[in-house]
């Protein structure tokens, strides 16, 4: 009896150990060539399609050097690999391995590549066209269970680094558009709500390398416009979705479609919180002439906390097969709360301490950005691509900040307490035109645009004059009011050839500032004028 009791206990603690086992990951790695011209392709999509299903249960892209590598939990999976202008090619994959290296794969080039797509189930992430490159957020099967600024790290050309700063081709000088226009959802700081924003929210995300003429001459590195879901299924649709990162906390996000007859609605909200969290840091610095001071120590800790919320919404009438009216509305809020507590010790060259203090910064900030739009869209029976469109768009943004500084004053240290202030706004007013007239291999573009900016910034310090009284110190006030006009019109045109694309344009603006300083800094009051030209060619 005893020796079947053991028995059934081992086969219990052995199937309880198989059961808690890990999953196995496979790793599929290799190098894509072009079969013709024998080099590396990038930018083409390899994908991990299930053998039962058909989808794509992961993607990547190659790198530059052809090269790719991409893993995920054990199964029965086919490599395909996918590009604009080549046929979908599919290799099995043995299940059993769980590394696997297919060395070089050739690549070849077809004019039926439409078809493959659609009997594989794979489509290309990446589309390149004459001036911009897009990735195909749908096509992408981690969209479903990752953020927007996750899907923005698989961008190419684009980079978030750890603090998830975003860059274009290694520069923070770019723009980020909505949907074709500027949005108080990206004024601030776009990570925090594309952190908080599903990535099932998005359609695609577009690169313009080589910002055409239509767009502001603002000396950009480039432009990332997303392209956001716009269903137009009649009905309605609601989704919701929520996620919890151990840095960045707790984020929720609903969206919503609804089509009714000629109306239309598209719209989402979401939040974002992260609790405190605190890091300690220490400096130490010494001096190659030490007189008077030959080392400084710092020490201490710092500490914030993050939250943020943001609206968009959509609404659309469309009169008949020519008229379109639609209008848009986006907010966004974030606050912030910070306290950095500083320890300070400063030795001369003997070492004999001189300066000791422990100093307390407490602050805060309060940033909201609205913008409301409407627009007008004109077609033509001759062409569906011949538009004629007129919009206008009202933005308004305010941020309020606040430091409470305050000090320990235990040794040679007199500066007293004090706060400081900074309210500062913008108002903007935009008005746009736009024309498309396509002929057979030609498209001619023309517009106008008139901008008219306002901007203002408070600020003030006051100092501790006794115990609980401050007063405002006249040397540490300036306020700010500056004006900007920008009146620009633009003409671009696009040639298709058999293999060939040319675009070119030219952009005309004139600029009117006003530069109010109230303070004793000399005031600008000046105008200019910018001229540019673009031009991008494409070989297919």
């Amino acid at each position: 009896m005893k020796r079947h009791l053991l028995t059934i206990l081992f086969l219990f603690l052995g199937t309880a150990l198989l059961a808690q086992s890990p999953v196995t990951n496979v790793t599929i790695k290799g190098i894509v060539v072009d079969s013709a011209a024998n080099k590396p392709m990038d930018f083409v999509t390899v994908a991990l399609q299930d053998i039962n299903t058909k989808l794509p249960v992961k993607s990547t892209l190659t790198k530059t050097d052809g090269s790719f590598e991409i893993t995920a939990k054990k199964g029965q999976y086919n490599m395909v690999l996918a590009f604009m202008g080549y046929a979908n090619k599919i290799i099995p994959l043995d299940s059993t391995l769980a590394s696997i290296n297919l060395g070089s794969i050739r690549f070849s080039a077809t004019s039926k590549q439409l078809n493959e797509v659609q009997i594989t189930g794979v489509k290309p992430l990446m589309k390149q066209e004459v001036d911009r490159i897009s990735y195909d957020v749908q096509a992408d099967p981690e969209s479903k269970i990752v953020t927007a600024l996750d899907m923005m790290r698989k961008v190419p050309m684009v980079s978030v680094d750890g603090e998830d700063n975003i860059k274009l081709r290694g520069s923070g000088s770019y723009k980020i558009l909505i949907n074709g226009k500027e949005s108080a959802l990206m004024t601030r700081n776009p990570s925090d709500v594309l952190r908080a924003m599903p990535g099932t929210n998005i359609v695609k995300i577009e690169v313009i390398t080589t910002p055409p003429a239509k767009y502001d001459a603002e000396g950009l590195a480039g432009i990332i416009n997303i392209i956001t879901q716009k269903n137009g299924d009649e009905g309605y649709n609601m989704a919701f979705n929520t996620g919890y990162n151990s840095v960045w906390g707790y984020r929720g996000n609903v969206s919503a479609t609804v089509k009714q007859g000629k109306f239309g609605f598209n719209g989402y909200a979401g939040a974002n919180k992260r609790p405190e969290i605190s890091n300690p840091f220490y400096n130490s610095t010494y001096f190659t002439n030490p007189a008077p001071v030959a080392s400084i120590v710092q020490n201490g800790r710092q500490y914030n906390s993050r939250k943020s919320a943001y609206a968009n919404a959509d609404l659309s009438f469309e009169a008949d097969s020519l008229n379109l009216i639609t209008a848009s509305f986006n907010y966004y809020n974030g606050d912030r709360t910070d306290r950095n507590e500083q320890f300070t010790e400063a030795r001369n060259s003997s070492n004999d301490l001189t300066t000791k203090y422990t100093a307390f910064n407490r602050g805060t900030g309060d940033f909201n950005g609205t913008d409301v739009g409407i627009n007008y869209q004109l077609g033509f029976k001759r062409s569906k691509e011949q538009l004629l469109t007129v919009s206008y768009k009202y933005s308004r943004a305010d941020d309020k900040v606040f430091n409470d500084i305050t000090s320990n004053q235990e040794l040679n240290y007199s500066v007293p307490d004090y706060r400081q202030y900074n309210k500062s706004g913008s108002k903007e007013h935009t008005t746009q035109l736009d024309y498309v007239h396509p002929f057979k291999n030609i498209t001619i573009e023309g517009g106008g645009k008139i901008i008219n900016r306002s901007n203002i910034s408070n600020f003030y310090t006051d100092t501790l004059a006794t115990i609980g009284e401050y007063n405002t110190d006249a040397t540490q006030v300036n306020n700010f009011n500056y004006k900007q006009d920008v009146y620009g019109v633009y003409n671009s045109y696009t040639i298709k050839l058999t293999k060939w694309t040319f675009k070119g344009g030219l952009r005309y603006e004139r600029t009117v500032i006003d530069d109010g300083a109230t303070t004793a800094k000399s005031a600008i009051d000046q105008n200019y004028a910018n001229l540019v030209p673009s031009l991008s060619v494409q070989r297919t």
